[in-house]
């Protein structure tokens, strides 16, 4: 489905196509959308990034960085292993060296550590405590953010819970403020909204291996 049809959905159930312009429509999606993909870590946002060192202590993140992904636990829990609480690693190398990631406000701590990285996301970049050898592979998953929707263009989750937009836009304060019809039907929305957030979730679940 495309932001255009959700658009046309919502109009259906507010009874009016005429109170808001296509660039406020479009907004009102893309509100209701940023909610969505916040609500949390869903499968079809995760991603594999692949780089290189350059000889410093830093490497460039994806333009579409979210925040970094857990990637070192084991999805068969009869599997017994110390693990840290949030087994977030960055791989280095052909041998796949593990570097563990930290907190960026615990950087300090472990600025002599070689096996150490941190997230500094006001400049964009994963840093190194001490800088690998320049052109080693470095991998490590993230939640990415998706593209700003379009009139063309459709949310990266499955279509059969795009009409879920629809009902977020429908039981939004604006919308409501707005048209009777969404006043009048404000709770039969809401429920419908979180009716497909709770189907979305289990699916998501489901994806799950552990």
């Amino acid at each position: 489905m495309t932001t255009q049809e959700i658009i046309d959905k919502f109009f259906i159930l507010v009874d009016d196509t005429t109170e808001l312009s296509t660039s406020e429509s479009l907004n009102l999606a893309q509100k209701i959308y940023n909610q969505i993909i916040s609500n949390r870590p869903w499968e079809f946002l995760k991603k594999e990034f692949t780089g290189a060192t350059n000889g410093t202590t830093t490497v460039t993140l994806p333009a579409d960085f979210a925040y970094m992904l857990d990637n070192q636990n084991y999805t068969d829990s009869s599997i017994g292993s110390s693990q840290i609480s949030r087994p977030c690693v960055v791989f280095v190398g052909t041998n796949y060296q593990a570097y563990r990631v930290v907190n960026w406000s615990d950087r300090m701590q472990y600025r002599t550590n070689n096996d150490v990285c941190w997230v500094d996301i006001l400049n964009g970049n994963l840093v190194f405590a001490i800088a690998p050898s320049s052109g080693q592979t470095v991998i490590f998953d993230y939640a990415f953010i998706p593209a700003t929707l379009t009139l063309v263009t459709s949310p990266v989750f499955p279509a059969r819970f795009h009409d879920m937009i629809a009902f977020g836009m429908a039981s939004d304060d604006m919308a409501i403020q707005i048209f009777d019809k969404a006043k009048s039907y404000a709770k039969e929305h809401e429920s419908q909204y979180m009716s497909y957030m709770s189907d979305m979730a289990y699916y998501n679940s489901n994806l799950q291996m552990n």
